[in-house]
């Protein structure tokens, strides 16, 4: 098996997929759009890591001393240890960039979206209206979300919405 082929496949029947409902009347509209498939704004280029162990790579404090991170998320994520994924995600994702994370079990994925989220919400408290959703596909995977959903109503005055 070639993985870059089937990489290659896999985007080429979702974006197959994608332009099947795209039904866009204004022509300059459907060009800027078009631009946008064509140039893979829906799938990112693969990225194949080998991650041994879950390679260490810094701390919250870290990335918020570093400015990579707001400085008040080292107060709410103390004395949390990075992996290397999780430090390249959030790299990506308080760039504005978007990212996928595909690790193991127990490798804190999750700590990567929720790490750039908060970080957003921080960084522009009058934001109005939706700033993320996040699904979880299993109830059990989910983390216990009366941390973030406390947090969010202590300090960053948002409507949250909780599911326990």
């Amino acid at each position: 098996m070639n993985v870059f082929q089937t990489h290659s496949g896999i985007i080429a029947d979702y974006a197959t997929y994608i332009r099947s409902f795209l039904n866009i009347a204004d022509p300059t509209i459907r060009e800027v759009i078009e631009g946008e498939l064509s140039q893979g704004k829906l799938w990112p280029e693969p990225l194949l890591q080998f991650n041994p162990s879950f390679e260490r790579a810094g701390t919250v404090a870290e990335l918020a001393n570093a400015g990579t991170l707001h400085p008040a998320m080292a107060d709410i994520f103390t004395g949390y240890s990075l992996y290397r994924h999780q430090v390249e995600a959030i790299q990506l994702g308080t760039a504005g960039k978007d990212f996928i994370v595909t690790s193991g079990t127990g490798s804190v994925k999750s700590l990567t979206y929720i790490g750039s989220i908060f970080h957003y919400l921080l960084s522009y408290p009058g934001t109005a209206g939706v700033t993320a959703i996040v699904v979880y596909p299993n109830a059990r995977i989910a983390p216990d979300p009366r941390a973030g959903a406390y947090y969010a109503r202590r300090h960053l005055r948002a409507p949250t919405l909780s599911c326990f």
